[in-house]
């Protein structure tokens, strides 16, 4: 019996310590693989890596993600550095720029704890650069990226942040944090049954908010909260890309858009013999998120100086056609399903694809030359929107 515990007992000793050593070593990987991640956290442009490396780990340490999400998304909020300060003069064109401690606009690093997401869609950064407009010409804001606001921590002074764009309500977007004072205009919420009480108190704090579709502005009156249609800021990107008559190119620009996806519409486009459709520019909203947020900026803008001096504009993508109303670019928006986003703002478009009421309508304008010319109801919104954004008092820049 003595000699049948001693081996228990040696072999309990042995146990625990391979138990030991094993733990050590899943230690010593999880410490190695923190340190990466600091790494990455210190190389903007590698953000994809940081998505894979952050969702590896909470694959094999659960605990890891509830634990240390939310020190995540403060510290993934990027903030331009004094060494890039000169790449951003390219958007503000201005030789006297400074940091802004009291302001910050919108980036999209996407959801990083979703692995199934790789790309992004430009048009959000179009929308950023028409929130740019209206914060002072020698300005760098601050980057806060629109799924982390709820966390930010990053400035030592409270900033003013436009948030507007698309929204999907959840953890790290319900509210802005008490280091944000938000202007919520041009806001869009996507969430098909959205009843957040977090969103839905923070939310009451701003009224009235102003909403990019009539969609949100039903969801959000059905939950209380003082909304009305604002449309969307992107209509007023004139203040800053609008060109002279003089600088139009003869350029048909398909944004998302090729003969062949949709028959009926390629019908209609084809009949408008005004246009050379054989030399025809494509461009996609779709990028790789391994583009740095300025390289986001640098094809947005980009993107938006040639729209502004195209002939005409054949878009799928929303922000490719909203654009161009401001721009004074004749555009048709193609669009064969319904989505509700676009309720409010499919009617300022000239459009082609699927009505609210699920049937397919042709709603195009044309002038005595039957060349496409786009319709004015947006410029009541437009205007309003530019009249309460430019009444903003920038104290203590």
């Amino acid at each position: 019996m003595l000699i049948f515990k001693h081996k228990n007992a040696s072999n309990s000793i042995s146990n625990n310590l391979i138990y030991k050593c094993l733990l050590t070593m899943k230690i010593l990987k999880f410490l190695i693989l923190l340190f990466i991640m600091s790494i990455l956290f210190e190389l903007e442009n590698k953000q994809i890596y940081y998505k894979k490396l952050f969702n590896f780990i909470s694959s094999k340490y659960h605990f890891f993600k509830n634990k240390y999400i939310n020190k995540f998304h403060k510290y993934y909020n990027y903030n331009i550095s004094t060494i890039e300060k000169e790449k951003f003069f390219f958007m503000r064109n201005n030789s006297e720029l400074k940091s802004c401690k009291n302001f910050g606009i919108l980036i999209y690093n996407y959801p990083f704890f979703d692995p199934k997401i790789e790309f992004g869609n430009i048009g959000d950064y179009i929308q950023s650069l028409a929130a740019l407009q209206y914060l002072p010409k020698n300005c760098i804001p601050l980057f806060v990226d629109r799924d982390n606001v709820e966390f930010y921590n990053n400035s030592k002074f409270n900033i003013i942040i436009i948030m507007n764009g698309w929204n999907r309500i959840e953890k790290g977007n319900r509210k802005t944090s008490n280091k944000i004072n938000p202007i919520y205009i041009s806001y869009h919420i996507n969430n098909i049954n959205f009843s957040d009480s977090i969103t839905i108190n923070n939310l009451k704090k701003y009224e009235p908010i102003g909403c990019r579709d009539i969609y949100t502005q039903q969801i959000l009156e059905k939950s209380g909260i003082n909304a009305y249609f604002s449309s969307c800021l992107t209509t007023t990107l004139d203040i800053d890309f609008g060109v002279n008559h003089s600088e139009r190119t003869n350029e048909i620009i398909f944004i998302d858009y090729k003969f062949g996806r949709f028959p009926q519409a390629d019908k209609y486009i084809k009949s408008l013999k005004q246009y050379n459709f054989s030399n025809i520019i494509y461009n996609t909203h779709i990028f790789k998120l391994n583009y740095s947020h300025l390289q986001r900026f640098r094809l947005a803008k980009q993107l938006l100086e040639q729209y502004a001096r195209a002939k005409l504009v054949i878009s799928t993508r929303i922000h490719g056609a909203l654009p161009c109303l401001a721009l004074n670019t004749s555009i048709i928006f193609v669009n064969m399903e319904y989505d509700r986003r676009y309720p409010g703002l499919y009617e300022l478009l000239n459009t082609i694809g699927i009505n609210s009421k699920g049937k397919f309508e042709i709603n195009v304008q044309l002038d005595k030359n039957n060349l496409v010319i786009n319709p004015k109801k947006y410029l009541k919104y437009a205007n309003r929107l530019k009249e309460t954004l430019q009444n903003l008092k920038y104290n203590n820049i």
